[in-house]
């Protein structure tokens, strides 16, 4: 992805175009007395989003949808639907554990449209840099990355020491869990994982970044752009996307049983998705290499068990 003129234009695609457009100052009032005190200067906030007050309600509406899941299966168990009764065989369902998790993300994605409307004044996606036009017309080239991804993680499957049999690898017990696993890693683990990551997180560190320097060193705030989005410098976002990745590896760990070597190479690839969503400005890119990385993963797996005939190929 070398030519910058395919990507997003904005301060953080070209650093030229960042010091040649001044941040947006908020013009003082009239009546505003001039501050007596020169060892006290006041600059006007600037209000940049997603920021990590954002991130944190967002957090808070997961952990209401969590609870609401939790209700709801102990309610099933209680009245026996579904035939269920034993807490423990459904921590072993796979239906259970994706209808879980789905449900944990529609939850907070309901609760989050009017919050996030309210609080921004304009739509979630839209403060998120969805962005989705910029996805398509770079396609073929974010394809191409996800390749490089699954190459990467071929190489590291066979030079990394990766568990033998991991949690993970039990939630392929039958092809029709095998498919569902197959959709539900293509669709919404990309598409809610992005949002939570790539969407809140990343922005929200860059800014906390360009915040406490800016406190410390008496940096000028470098504002926001013509679309009033935050306008971040290379350190901010190198320490996002570090930051970033950590709870993203570590979100996975338990499936991996805690070893270093995938949870290494879950870390790389989620460097290369921060880089992708900063260097576009458009999640709607990053999740198109997520889900495409997602996609030829369990295409390999569809290979070698012959169609999810043979699972225990795959162990």
């Amino acid at each position: 992805m070398s030519n910058a003129d395919d990507f997003e234009t904005g301060p953080n695609s070209d650093r030229a175009a960042e010091f040649a457009q001044p941040a947006r100052q908020t013009e003082p009032s009239e009546s505003a007395e001039p501050v007596a005190d020169i060892w006290f200067s006041y600059q006007p906030p600037v209000h940049r989003i997603p920021n990590a007050a954002d991130a944190m309600v967002f957090l808070l509406l997961l952990g209401m949808g969590l609870v609401a899941m939790i209700g709801l299966i102990g309610i099933a168990l209680k009245l026996h639907w579904f035939g269920w009764s034993d807490p423990a065989r459904l921590l072993l369902n796979t239906r259970v554990a994706l209808g879980s998790q789905l449900g944990i993300y529609a939850v907070a994605l309901v609760a989050a449209l009017p919050i996030y409307r309210t609080m921004w004044g304009r739509s979630l996606m839209e403060g998120l840099q969805w962005r989705p036009r910029i996805a398509a017309r770079l396609a073929a080239r974010l394809v191409l990355v996800a390749v490089a991804c699954d190459v990467m993680a071929a190489l590291g499957n066979a030079l990394l020491p990766f568990p033998q049999h991991a949690p993970i690898d039990k939630m392929f017990t039958n092809p029709a869990d095998a498919w569902l696993l197959f959709a539900f890693g293509v669709t919404a683990a990309p598409f809610f994982e992005e949002m939570i990551f790539r969407g809140f997180l990343v922005p929200a560190l860059a800014t906390a970044w360009e915040w406490a320097s800016e406190r410390l060193t008496g940096r000028v705030s470098r504002g926001v752009d013509d679309q009033e989005f935050p306008v971040w410098g290379t350190g901010a976002m190198i320490f996002a996307a570090l930051g970033a990745s950590v709870p993203f590896a570590l979100m996975h760990a338990a499936q991996v049983s805690h070893a270093w070597g995938p949870l290494s190479l879950l870390y790389g690839v989620s460097l290369v998705l921060c880089a992708v969503r900063l260097r576009t400005r458009s999640l709607a890119a990053s999740m198109l290499v997520h889900a495409s990385y997602n996609f030829l993963l369990f295409a390999a797996m569809f290979v070698q068990s012959g169609g999810f005939r043979h699972l225990d190929r795959l162990q």
